[in-house]
């Protein structure tokens, strides 16, 4: 009986995986069409690629709670079928309910759940910070530029703080 509970997260847990995969390998395609768009505003193209990534990376979430959902109400761990996704989703974001109302065959689904959406959560991140770092050389701004100063032409002689003349060079 648990072994048919682990194998059943371990599937789930692939099958989220690869939705998860799908949406990286869209997100890497849609990378390359933002080489040219806003190439004179690299903020605005930084923008325009974080929200594109926020928005489809939260779709391969909902979508991913919504495979957890199934798993949820094909085993009867809600007493209503409209429960499903909202309890997939609290234990996918690791708040969980505990294990209080779950019968004992089922009691790793909930734990499973919350150690996909861990992972998940954290491919998620790694993807966001690539996003960053691929805009980011661009997006930071040159030096300013300082006003030139005019430089006084040098003297053999430097007079010290105290008006006087320098000591003499000496050379070898």
């Amino acid at each position: 009986m648990i072994f048919e509970e682990i194998g059943l997260g371990i599937s789930m847990m692939l099958l989220v995986m690869l939705v998860h995969l799908m949406a990286t390998y869209i997100l890497l395609d849609c990378a390359d069409a933002y080489e040219q768009v806003f190439k004179r505003h690299p903020r605005l193209r930084l923008l325009l690629a974080l929200l594109v990534a926020n928005i489809l990376l939260l779709g391969a979430h909902l979508i991913e709670v919504g495979i957890w959902a199934v798993v949820y109400a094909s085993k009867g761990l809600v007493s209503d079928h409209n429960d499903a996704y909202y309890s997939a989703f609290v234990n996918y974001t690791a708040l969980g309910f505990g294990d209080a109302g779950q019968q004992t065959a089922t009691r790793l689904i909930g734990p499973m759940t919350a150690g996909s959406g861990i992972m998940m959560f954290g491919w998620t991140t790694a993807l966001l910070l690539l996003v960053i770092q691929q805009h980011l050389p661009e997006v930071r701004r040159p030096p300013r530029k300082r006003a030139p100063h005019h430089e006084e032409p040098a003297h053999e002689e430097v007079q010290e703080a105290t008006g006087a003349a320098s000591s003499p060079k000496v050379t070898s």
